[in-house]
């Protein structure tokens, strides 16, 4: 009943607490009657007997508002008031129109600007006590109040209670909620809604707003913020540091956007020199932080010296020189510091180069790359990851395989990751979509390290006058989402070019279009939108929805098919683990095992079980994998692999860099600590099992009782390689029949452990079963257990194909080849060299 009760919840709420929303105030850029407030209590006080809370998300913005209320509060029995007052950059809390000791500065606190932060005020009427929680920070304080009575609430302009306000900081507010005597009691979402009410998603209780702008529409809407003209072609630089978008012209002239301002400046001091480049963006910041152009036709790069303004390049380049690589990629090499380019178009061909230049002996240098091989193609688009500096992504782009315009166009809707620590390209999906989706996306995308997505802007490529649109893609997974509205885009293919750039203190994207006007000048337009974007189509639900009743009836039906479901699918397993039994009571091997590999079966009780996906039992078989949230998850994994595998574990830095990069180093070292106990408390259920910290490394000690089956396979496979004992073959297979090694956890930390784990076992798997000695049932199941881990394995297809035919069963065995020809196929893009008939004729080897 327990959980029947938490669907309805979760089917009721979770649209409600989903994507972005909230309130954003309007303050004084506005006159006073045109202010934003929220009035909670504006049917009735909330009533307490012992305690409450109040929480909200809290966000603030850049504005020239320095003074505004917050919160107003207003208790009735003994008439306490409690006001949150902003005066820029102080929060104080005053407490019946006296300052108390609670005050935050947000400089020192480090709170940047459109990021959502947590704020609570705890009232404990039994021990007289106040509590403010602010992001991070914790404060206590005495405070008189009275238990058995009731408050008003408000937020920002609201003169209803006794005190005058009018004047409200910049801010937005979302998901305000009250718990009472510790019990959750009302919850405000602030979805967008077309009258003056919102919703309380626990109660009948509403709240009222007054002059609202919503949240929604700023991660929905793009908002142009200039548009400017240039006589000549502008190349493009986007410098972090300072949130400048800089153009550089052929002449050696520079101007600089300012967002935050909307101004355009140009250097005062006369620039000397020249940059060197042709017309296809080639601009970049070096290593050293210096602007630096390069040419492909000169082999040249040009770079200003800031100090003295001056170009390292005399000779102007020209406008007929046609560049080799238009919308090509660029980056700067993550180990060697060296301009790096991918791709391109030029001279009626599509190219897959991954160039790098060699300031020594100017030239570009191909580096040559293992694993998959990118199409050749332009119009792609390339971001850094946030996680591993030296991986970055590549998506989609316009080419075909042979590099050749006359052989036709291909729209490409793939996904490629490039290690060039490893010097190594995986394809990670293609995305299936109808022919008449020519969309292409634009140069750059921002990766999302929370949720393993990305974000870039896309544009049907079939006409000139089109339009970009934003798409979130999904780096583990072939999903594309169109969100928000759409920017006008002139595309003149080679002529026009966009970009997006990641405004960092602003917390928005910021969205670059240009082109060749009729009169053969150069528009510029420039646009943001709040960060992350969001689907239009998804918020809006405090509009007119289902009686409830309704409501109440397909919440029923949508439970009872969701039990239906779980109860057939858990039927159907048991069944097919009851035939899979059965069959594997027939594979036995009297040479090497005195029972059938059936007998043997995978500890349940104090176990840690990697391959096949995550799981943990304690000591009474419980499964508990349910308690590991996915921070603790992957800081247990990263632990726990980097003990086994190396044996001195991982030190305080790494786990900071994997898994809060972002974060300062006080920050992490305390999400570090929270973390590292919650840890503990779950491992006690797993007598023995300890981290501990010990020369500088985190490690994990697994006693004899805790079975951990990757520990064990590595231990099995090292006595197989070095000594040749194959006693506990049949464990090693039981286990890695259940799959890859953690096939449902995807960081990218963890492709390392993977392939080695993955490499160590096909390979030692592939020795026995060439061995024409082994025993064909095990070798058949070893040959299943290859393709688990590889599918495009030969050495498995021959095996298997080959016991198949010999057992008389050609349609299995034909079915398993013509599986791995379809693959082959779609993998490499060409045909299998191998008939059936060759490979079961072959003697494996």
């Amino acid at each position: 009943m327990r959980l029947i009760n938490c669907l309805i919840l979760l089917l009721f709420f979770v649209p409600d607490l989903m994507a972005d929303h909230g309130i954003y105030f309007k303050s004084n850029e506005v006159t006073k009657e045109n202010r934003t407030g929220i009035d909670i209590t504006h049917n009735g006080n909330i009533s307490y007997i012992t305690d409450f809370t109040i929480h909200f998300k809290l966000s603030f913005r850049e504005s020239e508002t320095h003074y505004g209320e917050i919160l107003s509060l207003k208790e009735n029995q003994s008439k306490n008031l409690i006001q949150v007052t902003y005066r820029k950059p102080d929060i104080f809390v005053i407490h019946n129109k006296r300052t108390t000791k609670f005050h935050l500065n947000l400089e020192d606190e480090k709170i940047k600007n459109n990021r959502w932060i947590d704020f609570e005020i705890h009232i404990d009427a039994v021990n007289d006590k106040i509590n403010l929680l602010f992001e991070d920070k914790k404060l206590e304080s005495d405070i008189s109040f009275p238990q058995n009575s009731d408050f008003a609430l408000s937020l920002g302009v609201v003169n209803k209670y006794g005190f005058f306000i009018d004047e409200v900081p910049s801010i937005s507010v979302k998901d305000i909620s009250v718990r009472i005597d510790g019990a959750p009691r009302h919850l405000w979402p602030l979805k967008k809604t077309n009258n003056s009410l919102v919703k309380d998603v626990l109660s009948s209780k509403s709240a009222k707003v007054f002059n609202p702008d919503w949240v929604v529409d700023y991660h929905n809407e793009w908002v142009k913020i200039k548009s400017l003209n240039f006589p000549t072609l502008p190349s493009l630089l986007y410098d972090k540091e300072k949130e400048l978008i800089n153009f550089i012209f052929m002449d050696g002239s520079i101007q600089s956007f300012n967002p935050l301002n909307k101004t355009l400046s140009k250097l005062k001091e006369e620039v000397k020199g020249f940059p060197c480049f042709e017309k296809a963006q080639q601009i970049i910041y070096d290593k050293n932080g210096n602007i630096s152009t390069y040419s492909f036709n000169k082999n040249l790069i040009s770079t200003l010296d800031t100090n003295t303004n001056t170009w390292s390049r005399n000779v102007e380049s020209s406008v007929h020189d046609a560049p080799r690589f238009w919308h090509h990629n660029k980056l700067l090499h993550p180990e060697t510091g060296k301009i790096t380019t991918i791709g391109g178009y030029g001279y009626y061909s599509y190219f897959n180069d991954i160039l790098s230049f060699d300031t020594e002996q100017n030239s570009w240098n191909k580096i040559e790359f293992s694993g998959d091989t990118i199409q050749p193609r332009y119009l792609a688009s390339l971001g850094k990851s946030e996680k591993n500096p030296n991986t970055v992504f590549l998506f989609g782009g316009l080419g075909n395989s042979m590099g050749k315009q006359i052989l036709g166009k291909e729209f490409y809707y793939d996904l490629y990751k490039i290690d060039f620590e490893k010097k190594k390209i995986k394809h990670l999906w293609d995305y299936e979509c109808d022919e008449q989706f020519q969309f292409l996306p634009i140069n750059s995308m921002k990766l999302n390290a929370s949720d393993s997505s990305f974000y870039t802007l896309m544009f049907p490529s079939t006409k000139q006058n089109t339009y970009l649109r934003a798409i979130k893609g999904f780096v583990h997974e072939p999903r594309i989402v169109f969100i928000g509205d759409s920017i006008p885009y002139n595309f003149l293919d080679i002529e026009s070019f966009a970009d997006l750039y990641y405004w960092n203190s602003e917390n928005k994207l910021i969205a670059i279009t240009s082109h060749q006007t009729e009169d053969e000048t150069h528009e510029v337009n420039i646009y943001t939108i709040s960060y992350e974007p969001g689907n239009k189509d998804d918020f809006n639900i405090n509009g007119v929805g289902l009686p409830m009743p309704v409501k109440i009836f397909y919440t029923i039906l949508a439970v009872v098919l969701v039990l239906f479901v779980a109860l057939i699918v858990r039927k159907i397993r048991k069944e097919k683990e009851k035939k899979n039994k059965s069959e594997y009571k027939v594979y036995t091997s009297p040479d090497i095992f005195e029972a059938p590999i059936s007998d043997y079966e995978i500890p349940k009780n104090n176990a840690i079980i990697m391959f096949g996906g995550f799981q943990v039992f304690d000591e009474k078989a419980k499964d508990i994998t349910y308690r590991f949230s996915p921070t603790l998850k992957e800081l247990f994994l990263l632990i726990l692999l980097n003990t086994i595998n190396e044996g001195k574990g991982i030190s305080s830095k790494r786990i900071q860099e994997y898994l809060w990069p972002d974060k300062s180093e006080s920050k992490a070292k305390n999400n570090r600590g929270v973390n590292i106990k919650k840890l503990r408390g779950i491992l006690e259920d797993l007598p023995g099992t300890e981290i501990i910290f010990d020369n500088n490394y985190w490690k994990i000690t697994l006693p004899e009782n805790i079975f951990c089956d990757l520990d064990y396979v590595q231990k099995g496979i090292k006595s197989i390689r070095e000594q040749g004992k194959i006693e506990n073959l049949a464990e090693i297979i039981i286990i890695l029949q259940r799959g890859a090694m953690l096939r449902d956890i995807f960081p990218e930390w963890l492709d390392s452990f993977k392939d080695f784990n993955t490499g160590m076992i096909v390979g030692t798997l592939e020795e026995i079963i060439k061995d024409s000695k082994t025993d064909k049932v095990i070798a058949l199941a070893i040959s299943n257990v290859i393709f688990e881990f590889d599918q495009m394995n030969e050495t498995a297809l021959k095996t298997k194909c080959c016991l198949l035919a010999t057992q008389g069963k050609h349609s299995l065995a034909i079915e398993t080849f013509e599986h791995y020809r379809k693959l082959y196929l779609k993998f490499y893009n060409e045909e299998y060299q191998y008939s059936f008939k060759d490979i079961v004729s072959k003697e494996i080897s």
